[in-house]
């Protein structure tokens, strides 16, 4: 991750004496650690605490109360700063206080996948800023946690191969650098019975790509990235023009419509891959035995001659093996995924 990430403040501040303030001007102000914790001081936060937590550091604040400020209300902040990163977390135990920012996000159209009354975690989403927030109990006081980060995004230039896109972490971070118009969000069939929500980047073009959320309620945290042809989405079901070959390329130089003869040799041998009946018909075996990390970005198979040898209705196929058959299988699809992932 690039340089830092920067922050934004909260939405609504109590000064010293009670009285509330609105902060709307400063929701989308970016602050440098050092900049956030002056403009602490002149709220009247003071530090109270520090501890570490891994290679992040993270400070307390609390506000002072004047001599005759009668309100109880509870009202901390942690600061989080790493040499890549940099967040806050606002606790209240005021409950209105806490509806009101509620309030004040929906207005500034932040979206929420989650609103039922029963929810103790919500997560608010707008462009490059991320705000959960969360209630908990703790012995006789309840506290409201907001915690705010706003998220340094690669800009268009900086998305070279399929892998960079699974830098962008959410919906929102999509539409904050390509545009409310060339990102959509739509359904991924993967068969007739297992369907996954989706967000899809350059829809019905030659650039598409299909975003799948582990968290698909709020469209975010990535679990793969799929390009290529023979995607099907809700938005393509009826759709009858023409898309053009998918030009995303993988970093190891693999790209949709690329020949198994030409995949072989970019391996430096040969590889199998499942036959058709199998569940999942062409895709290559997730094992590396060559140059290429299929156990790390799946990669799906298409063939123009089907039924042009009973080698494809083995349970599995090298593809050393079928070459001399001329089938035209070649590359449909990649599904990469983050390092971390269930792969």
């Amino acid at each position: 991750m690039r340089g830092i990430l920067l922050v934004v403040a909260f939405l609504v501040l109590v000064s010293a004496d009670g009285q509330q303030f609105s902060a709307k001007d400063l929701l989308f102000s970016s602050f440098t650690p050092k900049k956030f914790e002056t403009y602490l001081g002149k709220r009247k936060f003071s530090p109270c605490g520090q501890r570490s937590y891994s290679d992040t550091v993270i400070n307390t604040y609390n506000l002072k109360r004047g001599k005759k400020n009668r309100d109880s209300t509870l009202r901390s902040i942690e600061t989080y700063r790493s040499k890549e990163y940099f967040a806050f977390t606002f606790m209240t135990s005021s409950k209105e206080e806490y509806e009101d920012l509620k309030r004040n996000l929906a207005e500034e159209g932040f979206s929420c996948g989650d609103l039922t009354s029963t929810a103790k975690e919500l997560f608010y989403q707008r462009r490059e800023i991320s705000i959960r927030v969360k209630l908990s109990e703790e012995e006789d006081d309840t506290l409201y946690s907001f915690a705010v980060t706003r998220a340094v995004l690669p800009t268009p230039e900086e998305i070279q191969h399929a892998e960079d896109l699974l830098l962008f972490k959410s919906h929102e971070n999509l539409v904050s650098v390509f545009g409310e118009k060339n990102v959509i969000k739509d359904l991924y069939y993967f068969s007739e019975k297992d369907v996954s929500k989706c967000s899809v980047l350059f829809p019905k073009t030659s650039r598409q790509a299909v975003f799948i959320w582990e968290d698909e309620m709020n469209y975010c945290n990535p679990s793969s990235v799929i390009v290529g042809g023979g995607m099907r989405t809700g938005s393509t079901e009826n759709f009858d023009g023409v898309i053009g070959e998918n030009v995303w390329t993988s970093k190891e130089g693999i790209y949709p419509g690329m020949t198994i003869n030409s995949l072989i040799r970019l391996n430096g041998e040969s590889f199998k891959f499942y036959g058709s009946n199998s569940e999942t018909p062409y895709m290559i075996m997730p094992e590396n035995t060559g140059a290429l990390r299929f156990k790390q970005n799946r990669v799906m198979l298409g063939c123009l001659n089907p039924t042009g040898s009973k080698l494809l209705n083995n349970t599995t196929i090298n593809a050393n093996e079928i070459l001399s058959d001329n089938l035209g299988m070649y590359v449909l699809m990649i599904m990469v995924f983050p390092p971390h992932g269930n792969n």
